[in-house]
Order: structure tokens, then C-alpha cells, then sequence
């Protein structure tokens, strides 16, 4: 998905509603609503990966799901083979509704990250629901890994620091005021991530979902995560077909394992991961994203997360919460007219939050305990 934001000038909020840290910067982010109507988008097939819109899923059991939908691209912009296995922290989990682990032990290892903001707020919420979070539609089953696909550096040599860069993994970059944030959670190459929707709210960013043959069915049925990775073009063309060396760092390889984790919690069910390409592949101009992505690399994030999660500093161990029971929860107070640094954290980072025993201010995205908001236009 390529990310286009407007940018406008940056100014400061006047009064808050409650103190939190704002962050200063040039530009004030404009709206990311289209402005200009769009015809409907019709479908000619139900994808390489025979998706059946009566049962709003697609062909075989969830692992098998995924070894088609975790395929690639090829550089004619072909899908790869589907994959013939996985690795076997994806393999014995896919598909599972065993082995998560408790939101009491996910909550803790979230306050320990300085991330209880942006994920932990809502981590008692279930995740969106199919048709636009029709209630007797099914949960979100698919676990969609997106890149930005930019910036261009076309023939240029990438710079030495894309993994450090503050300019090119500033994530202000694809804040989106108005609430049309392109995906729900981007993960830039240190590592820090902004949550654009919280995974309770029902969206959609690929072309297949948008499609008018299924009249907003598909909409909550997946969550769509972005991670920032530069391109540039191949000798002799003019494209985006070249990426780093590596694709993607293992900042971003163990964030996508964590929020993956979240979303199969939420869901009570290990979700089925699939890339952007492999849903939009029999579509014309349809997307390569993730491209480079090593699966290897993030099951071996994976693991060693759950290994993480199992061990005795991971647990709460005085005061627990049992994890079939949602604690009460203190009401969000929404903040508005700056962002938090809460929603632009690396990880264990020491940043002030806003918090107190009497408030708690939250990034603009949703409130706790209020009706998460869909949009039919997402």
C-alpha cells in the first residue's frame, strides 16, 4: 500500500483537555479521506487463494490458508508457488485456540515495553467483525502484513542509516487526524509503531476487500498492518522492485510478532497471517507487499516472544487478573490537537505518558468502553 499524505503546517494544541507531551514538528498532518469519488471495483476471480465469500473465508484449513497467502511476488510481478510448508512456530499455531497466552501476562509484558497505551488499553475488546462489525458475522481471521513501498530512491544507493533515519521513520508521517489512517498499526524500522485504527474497529485497505461483488461483507474480516520499508528501482527500469538488504530489520520482525500476537488474543484464535500481494494478485496494479518479507525471521520472532511471555518475569505474580475476567477499567479521557508521544514510542521507551490515578488521555484513534468506530467508506 503505498502511503500518500498531505502535509500541512504543525501547530502546537492550545489547551488540552488533559497534560500530555506533545510532539513538536514542521507540519501539521492534513486529512487523508479522499477527496474524489471512486467508482466501484469489480472482481473477476476470488483470488489465487480461492476465497469463498459464503463462508467469508478462504480454501482449506487455516495453515494451508496461509501457505498461499504468505507467497510473494516474483520480479514479473507474478505470484510465487504457493508455499509447500512453514516453519513450525507458525505451522503448530495457525488456526489454534490453544497456547495463547493470558491477557493478564500480554497486558504486563505491554506496560513493561511502554506500550500499554497504544495496545494495552484495548486489549479486553475483541477484535473487528466481518460486514462492517455485524455481530453475527464472524471475527477478523486474517492477519494482513503490508509495506509502505516508499520512499523512492530510484537508481540512488539507499542511505546508510534507513534503520535509524528520524526522517524516513517519522510515523507522523501516515497519522491521519481525521480518522482514515490506511491500516490499523505501521511499524517503522526501529521498531516504534502508531496505531492508526485500534483492531476493533472494522477497515479495509486492499483492493480485493473494497470490491462491489461483495458489498462491504469483507469489512472487519482482516486487520491490516504496515511496515515502513524504502524502495528503489531495478538496473534499467524505472519501478519499485529493489529493497534493502535487509527487507526488513528484526525491530520490525519482533513488533509484527507482538502485534500479531495481540490480534490472535483478542481473537481468541491464532489468526491465519497473509500478505497485501497474494489478496489483490489477480487484480490489475494490484500490490507486492510485503516485498522481501522472511517468514523464517519472523517465526523465529514469534517463538522467542512466547518463550518470553512463559517466563516468570513475563507473568504478574501479586495483584493478578484471571485471564477469562476483564478488569474495570478507568474511562479514557480523549486528548485532541496534538499527538502523544504515546503514539510514537520505540521500544522501553522511557518518554513521559499521559497518565494519572484519575485520567488517562489516549491517542486520537478510539476511546475504551466506547462503540469502536467503522466506517463503510474504510
Amino acid at each position: 500500500m503505498r502511503a500518500s499524505i498531505k502535509f500541512f503546517e504543525w501547530l502546537l494544541a492550545g489547551a488540552l483537555a488533559c497534560p500530555i507531551v506533545a510532539v513538536s514538528h514542521d507540519a501539521v498532518l492534513a486529512g487523508c479521506k479522499p477527496d474524489h469519488f471512486k467508482p466501484p471495483f469489480f472482481v473477476k476471480s476470488m483470488g489465487v487463494c480461492a476465497f469463498d465469500p459464503e463462508t467469508l473465508s478462504y480454501a482449506g484449513t487455516p495453515v494451508q490458508q496461509a501457505m498461499c497467502l504468505m507467497r510473494g511476488m516474483d520480479v514479473s510481478r507474478n505470484p510465487l508457488p504457493r508455499l509447500s510448508s512453514l516453519p513450525a512456530p507458525l505451522a503448530n499455531r495457525i488456526g489454534q485456540t490453544t497456547g495463547l497466552p493470558s491477557r493478564a501476562t500480554l497486558s504486563n509484558y505491554l506496560a513493561q515495553q511502554g506500550l500499554e497505551g497504544d495496545l494495552g488499553d484495548y486489549l479486553w475488546l475483541p477484535v473487528s467483525r466481518a460486514r462492517n462489525n455485524d455481530l453475527g458475522s464472524p471475527m477478523a481471521r486474517y492477519f494482513v502484513i503490508h509495506d509502505t513501498s516508499g520512499p523512492n530512491y530510484g537508481h540512488r544507493a539507499f542511505p546508510d542509516d534507513i534503520d535509524e533515519s528520524p526522517k524516513l521513520n517519522d510515523l507522523r508521517n501516515f497519522y491521519c487526524p481525521d480518522g482514515w489512517s490506511k491500516a490499523h498499526v505501521f511499524i517503522s524500522r526501529t521498531g516504534a509503531l502508531l496505531v492508526g485504527h485500534d483492531y476493533s474497529v472494522a477497515w479495509r485497505a486492499t483492493k480485493f476487500e473494497k470490491a462491489a461483488e461483495f458489498g462491504g461483507a469483507l469489512q472487519g474480516l482482516f486487520l491490516h498492518n504496515e511496515l515502513i520499508q524504502p524502495r528503489g528501482s531495478v538496473p534499467a527500469h524505472r519501478n519499485d522492485a529493489r529493497t534493502p538488504d535487509p527487507a526488513f530489520t528484526a525491530a520490525q520482525y519482533d513488533r509484527v510478532a507482538l502485534v500479531y500476537v495481540v490480534a490472535s488474543v483478542r481473537a481468541a484464535r491464532w489468526l491465519v497471517p497473509a500478505f497485501h500481494a497474494a489478496i489483490d494478485a489477480e487484480i490489475p496494479n494490484g500490490h507486492d507487499d510485503p516485498l522481501n518479507f522472511d517468514i523464517d525471521s519472523f517465526a523465529r520472532s514469534l517463538d522467542s516472544l512466547m518463550v518470553t511471555l512463559g517466563s516468570p518475569a513475563a507473568l504478574i505474580t501479586s495483584g493478578a487478573v484471571n485471564a477469562q475476567e476483564q478488569p474495570t477499567q478507568e474511562q479514557p479521557t480523549p486528548c485532541s490537537g496534538a499527538i502523544s508521544t504515546a503514539l510514537l514510542m520505540t521500544p522501553r521507551s522511557a518518554a513521559p505518558r499521559c497518565r494519572s490515578r484519575a485520567s488517562r488521555c489516549l491517542p486520537p484513534t478510539a476511546v475504551a468502553g466506547s462503540k469502536p468506530r467503522a466506517s463503510s467508506a474504510g
